[in-house]
């Protein structure tokens, strides 16, 4: 049978001397090592023993090997603990919340929340991460559209969603039952954004009307009013709902329900 041991001592001044499962084997270059490597103490090795446990043959083994065997008993500690992990999670949240809020981040942060259709054969797509970094530096609305450009940073809109995609686990660590009101959090976060980039479009186009009226007087006024209305229709026809907009609405609607449900019962 094969088992692995570690030389404690070499052969340099006799025979050597290596241990196995903390049994100490005594073994020769002539008799038992098996290598055109010398042995060399702490070094590890493959030891063959008989029936009756005596010393066969003696071979090292290699490093990459070692290296291999390491990785593949980290990896299955990592398994193991990432195991652990999940089921906690599951018991103390419950598979539909983290389900819920793993959806919210994929539809935050990877998927397309809107779609702006710019031409008949272009069509540009943001996530909420990138929304909010438009609505904290409106300038950086050209470079949002490019992955590689990425956006300004959120501000203070990032950290109002981070609060908001963090809420409804707020029960867990405050145990009052206004905590359960976390839940409506992304849906009122996401709605407050909605309404913020509709404002912020009307706003751009009320300035272009202002500055209209100010050169063609009433006249130009009402033509820039019309155009206008009809430019804000168009720019809202352009604009569609992404499969992130439409996932991280749907998490936020269960998250919300369910919040208003353990809250009321909390009341009562």
């Amino acid at each position: 049978m094969k088992k692995r041991g570690k030389i404690l001592r070499d052969t340099n001044a006799g025979p050597g001397l290596l241990s196995i499962d903390g049994v100490q084997h005594p073994f020769t270059l002539e008799a038992h090592w098996k290598s055109d490597t010398p042995p060399k103490v702490g070094l590890v090795v493959e030891a063959d023993l008989d029936d009756s446990g005596a010393l066969r043959t003696v071979i090292p083994v290699a490093d990459t090997q070692l290296a291999k065997e390491q990785a593949e008993l980290a990896m299955q500690a990592a398994k193991a603990k990432g195991g652990e992990l999940a089921a906690g999670l599951t018991a103390r949240f419950g598979v539909p919340t983290l389900v819920a809020m793993a959806a919210l981040v994929a539809g935050w942060f990877f998927l397309n929340t809107i779609a702006i259709q710019i031409s008949s054969s272009y069509r540009v797509g943001l996530s909420f991460w990138k929304i909010l970094g438009v609505l904290n530096s409106p300038a950086t609305l050209m470079t949002s559209f490019s992955d590689a450009g990425g956006g300004a940073g959120g501000g203070i809109y990032a950290f109002l969603c981070i609060v908001a995609l963090i809420a409804p686990l707020a029960p867990q660590v405050w145990k009052d039952k206004r905590a359960h009101l976390g839940g409506l959090l992304p849906l009122a976060f996401m709605l407050l954004v909605a309404l913020m980039v509709y404002l912020g479009i009307s706003d751009s186009l009320k300035q272009a009307q202002g500055a209209a009226s100010m050169f063609g007087g009433g006249q130009g006024g009402r033509m820039a009013e019309n155009i206008g209305n009809e430019m804000l229709r168009e720019a809202m026809r352009a604009i569609s709902v992404g499969i992130g907009g439409y996932l991280s609405l749907a998490a936020s609607l269960y998250l919300a329900g369910r919040s208003a449900i353990q809250f009321l019962a909390a009341k009562a």
